[in-house]
């Protein structure tokens, strides 16, 4: 296997669902604590081709997890955050961890103009705070405790907690993260600035396709010109099952611009004006589209832009339709505050 070019961040399916974003009662529970390392442990193994003792050497970082830095070729580096072994219900990643990584990056080549950075779940996408709120409520007002609410099993899990609040406190998005997800952003804008870097984001782990972006509020500036602007592909695993357009529809819209600081705003784009049949997507859902699909890469060399496709499946399941973006380099002219 070690053989195989592969490059794998770990995620929550690779321990179990949600791990990380349950209360702290259950996070630090011998049995949590316990069945965490024994899947780590084999993560290392089989996606890592490490183990504990060698991680080190073998480039993974971190104040415990396990981040990574790869350069691929002279203008692209891959940067893999561990946003799992060290996140709590309360943080993603621990200050120092953030601290290694942005001391990883500063050093990257002269040459790079491109810095993927690839994370499970999306930093742009929309906001879930309704969902968030009404599962937050249950559990104050101890509804999860009521007996016929406690058998359903799509409402409330077998600890007692709502059902979903592991994958609301999952996404950077959450009320809870927001802070965290804002510095983190504001740090790789000022990393774009001082090194003339182009920032894109990967995504998946929410069963459909889009994309988004962080950019300057200013909309005269062009994004060849713009140290804020940090596409966000996001592309799922391309064997689950997509959510019924019901759910994505109710994502959909609350799809809106966001304001991340004065200076930056956020949105998702309308990628999707036609499905993969030539048609409309249903009901209209411009911005996310419930299929199976999968990301490519190819660096342009005679401008250094990067060429991004999302490959979605077709409906007979019988090859994809691409559906571009072109994600521009940084001008060395670009530093505008």
């Amino acid at each position: 296997m070690t053989t195989i070019p592969i490059s794998t961040i770990v995620d929550d399916h690779d321990v179990w669902d949600g791990i990380g974003s349950y209360p702290d009662y259950l996070q630090n529970s011998q049995v949590f604590v316990q069945l965490k390392e024994y899947a780590f442990k084999y993560w290392r193994l089989y996606q890592g081709h490490t183990n504990q003792q060698l991680s080190r050497q073998h480039g993974y970082f971190g104040e415990r997890g396990y981040c990574w830095l790869k350069q691929f070729g002279p203008y692209t580096a891959a940067l893999g955050p561990d946003t799992r072994y060290e996140r709590t219900i309360h943080q993603i990643i621990t200050p120092a961890s953030y601290e290694m990584i942005f001391d990883r990056i500063y050093r990257l080549a002269p040459s790079v103009k491109h810095l993927v950075v690839f994370l499970g779940v999306p930093i742009v996408y929309p906001r879930l705070t309704y969902i968030e709120k009404t599962l937050a409520g249950i559990k104050s007002m101890g509804l999860t405790k009521l007996s016929f609410l406690a058998k359903q099993k799509s409402i409330v899990n077998i600890w007692g907690e709502p059902e979903l609040s592991d994958d609301m406190n999952d996404h950077w998005t959450s009320e809870v993260h927001m802070e965290e997800r804002k510095q983190f952003v504001l740090r790789l804008q000022e990393f774009a600035r001082q090194r003339n870097v182009r920032v894109t984001f990967v995504g998946g782990d929410v069963h459909c396709c889009g994309a988004g972006r962080f950019a300057s509020s200013n909309p005269q500036l062009p994004p060849e010109r713009d140290y804020r602007f940090m596409p966000q592909i996001i592309s799922s695993a391309i064997m689950n099952v997509p959510p019924p357009n019901i759910v994505i529809r109710a994502v959909h819209s609350s799809a809106k611009t966001y304001e991340l600081d004065r200076s930056t705003d956020e949105m998702m784009y309308r990628l999707f004006e036609q499905d993969v049949n030539g048609k409309a997507p249903p009901n209209n859902n411009t911005k996310l589209l419930a299929r199976r699909n999968f990301s490519s890469y190819v660096e342009n060399l005679s401008n250094h832009s990067m060429i991004v496709n999302i490959h979605v499946q077709n409906e007979t399941n019988v090859g994809t339709r691409a559906y571009p973006i072109n994600v521009p380099a940084l001008d060395p002219t670009n530093n505008i505050v």
